[in-house]
């Protein structure tokens, strides 16, 4: 797997981890997993630098250090950042926390800050795993899947800290976190508490405020037994102006999971999980209510073991049941429940070319509800995901990767958003989306850096687009390119940056007619960035002071209509800068201007237009400090 930035880059030393110890019942599992990834792409992202570069909304942060997201026009400024992983037939991947069955959330509804329900001082992570993931994560895995990893007790002893910001946008935020590990028990705790006053500035919002807690317990039966119980909630409350009225939105997000990791031998290990979540927005001035909860029963077992002194062998085989269920306005009540088995396999062959392969069958059971009535016509359905792939040192640090993969998509948002199309029998209903990922990529490593690159090709099928009151399938097929590079330049000055080129998409209807890049309705079409660029830069300008600049850049965007007219908007560029000051071994400050440029467009006006930017926020700066006890 390659990463971006690392934690010495933006390092908040009392509140990040570099590196996480695992229990002796979880190093086959992680063994295991990381041979069957290994002729994957990903972008990883510390901690550290999502605190430092929005602390209140982890999807803004992650838009500056991975490449293979997609931000579309609107979608650049601090409150969104959106879960798009290459593909443009969806609207948006799912997400893991710490390597669980992925699952999707109700998002927040009519605007202020998204992407809360994990306070980000517990982020120890994020990863873009890149894509088509069905075999392992299942659901919403067309062009990857987002994976939070969040901090545990066992890396802390006695751990207290403060983390305090506040912005000239009449905002402030508090984070804490307690952590400590003693005997069997390891303990790791977190809350944040944020408020904005903005009284029309943006004109869209009047206030918000998010309060968020998580816990996580570890508990060591024996050195080949460790149960681990994580619960997060989160209230998100924006009362945005519309019309000019105040309208409030309530949003609220639960989690819960608890996993059961025993080692059998030196060789083999088991793991058993449940999972359950529950996320609601209710914005009463326009009927709305609309929730999505997921609850999920696994189990796989692992075994890593020697075939010959030359080939080794890792795998595992799994089992999953999910039910999700969607409510809508009181109008659509769904429940989606799915049965799946899994095999992921890896062969090492010298220590150095891995073969890997993997294999899913999933069924699919619809009980759908409109306005109360059951709905008979729905198809059930299973389909195979699987992974093929390969990785080489052809030298020493120069490492080649091929793969190619599948993914699928429920695509739970056509109901409700296609009306009642998705109920015409004469349609495609509820195909489920299925994708193919293929993909080549090389890693060229030196002493302090390296350089990523990947062409990758993806297709989805089924993709659902309305027709006449009911629902055809659409194939988008798209391409791109993506490099990576970090380079330690100086024993004090670090960089890393990143590329995404979308090279190509077109979509192509059920009759064979090709529409670009009109996918989902008449007269929509999907704005393709042409180029992102990101750069990060941290210096350490003495042992306790530190400068660091982050900066996205969009080239602009074209949107290609079905009779292949072109609309183009034009690009942005988002460029912050901080610097911090450890003034004792236990106290730092620090200090941010966020959107240097004052940026307040952000890609939505179309090319010629005159760019509109009253009531758009712009430059911020803020001021914070952080305490360990």
């Amino acid at each position: 797997m390659t990463t971006t930035a690392m934690a010495e880059v933006f390092d908040l030393k009392p509140v990040v981890v570099t590196g996480s110890t695992l229990h002796e019942s979880q190093q086959i599992r992680s063994k295991v997993d990381g041979a069957y990834n290994s002729s994957r792409s990903a972008s990883e992202v510390d901690g550290s630098v999502i605190q430092n570069l929005n602390p209140i909304n982890a999807g803004d942060a992650l838009r500056y250090n991975a490449t293979g997201l997609i931000n579309q026009p609107g979608n650049g400024d601090r409150f969104g950042g959106g879960t798009k992983i290459r593909t443009f037939g969806d609207w948006g991947a799912s997400q893991s926390i710490d390597g669980l069955p992925a699952i999707k959330f109700q998002g927040g509804d009519g605007g202020g800050y998204g992407n809360t329900a994990i306070p980000t001082i517990a982020i120890d992570k994020l990863t873009v795993q890149k894509g088509g993931r069905g075999v392992s994560y299942g659901d919403g895995t067309d062009g990857g899947v987002v994976e939070t990893r969040i901090k545990s007790g066992r890396d802390y002893t006695d751990h207290q800290a403060l983390s305090l910001d506040a912005s000239t946008a009449r905002e402030g935020l508090a984070q804490g976190e307690v952590a400590d590990h003693d005997g069997n028990w390891d303990y790791y705790a977190a809350a944040s508490a944020f408020y904005g006053q903005y009284d029309g500035d943006p004109e869209n919002l009047d206030e918000q405020s998010v309060l968020g807690g998580l816990g996580k317990v570890g508990y060591n039966f024996s050195t080949d037994t460790r149960l681990e119980v994580l619960a997060i909630g989160d209230r998100n409350r924006p009362d945005i102006i519309r019309n000019g009225t105040v309208e409030p939105i309530e949003n609220h997000t639960l989690f819960g999971s608890a996993t059961l990791d025993h080692r059998l031998n030196d060789a083999q290990a088991l793991q058993f999980g449940v999972l359950a979540s529950d996320a609601q927005t209710k914005w009463d001035a326009r009927s709305r209510d609309r929730s999505v909860a997921n609850q999920i029963l696994f189990a796989n077992h692992f075994l890593s073991t020697s075939l010959s002194d030359s080939i080794d062998y890792d795998g595992s085989v799994g089992a999953e049941v999910k039910r999700t269920n969607m409510e809508r306005d009181g109008i659509w009540d769904n429940t989606f429940t799915d049965y799946a088995v899994k095999s992921t396999n890896a062969i090492t062959i010298n220590d150095n070319l891995v073969l890997t392969g993997g294999l899913r069958h999933t069924w699919f059971n619809n009980d759908v509800e409109y306005n109360g009535v059951e709905q008979d016509n729905l198809a059930t359905d299973g389909l195979f995901s699987y992974q093929l792939g390969a990785s080489y040192s052809v030298f020493e640090q120069t490492r080649v990767r091929v793969s190619y993969a599948s993914g699928y998509n429920r695509f739970f948002e056509k109901y409700g958003n296609f009306g009642t199309d998705v109920l015409d029998t004469a349609g495609a209903g509820d195909e489920v989306v299925e994708s193919t990922t293929m993909e080549v990529g090389v890693n060229q490593g030196w002493a302090g850096g390296y350089v990523d690159l990947a062409l990758y090709n993806i297709v989805q099928e089924n993709v659902p687009r309305r027709n006449n009151g009911a629902i055809e399938s659409v194939e988008v097929d798209q391409s791109g390119f993506e490099a990576e590079v970090f380079t330690r330049i100086t024993d004090r000055l670090t960089a890393s940056a990143g590329y995404m080129r979308v090279i190509d998409v077109e979509a192509t209807r059920a009759d064979g007619t090709e529409v670009n890049s009109n996918i989902f309705w008449d007269g929509q079409a999907a704005s393709v960035p042409e180029n992102q660029f990101s750069l990060r830069l941290d210096y350490r300008a003495t042992d306790t002071i530190g400068l660091w600049t982050a900066a996205y850049h969009s080239t602009g965007y074209d949107a290609v209509d079905s009779d292949g007219n072109v609309t183009k908007r034009d690009g942005f560029t988002r460029w912050d800068m901080g610097a911090s000051w450890w003034a004792t071994d236990n106290w730092a400050l620090r200090a941010r201007v966020e959107n240097l440029l004052d940026e307040r467009d952000f890609g939505t006006t179309v090319q010629g237009a005159t760019v509109n930017d009253d009531g758009k926020l712009g430059r911020v700066f803020w001021l914070g400090t952080d305490i360990i006890f």
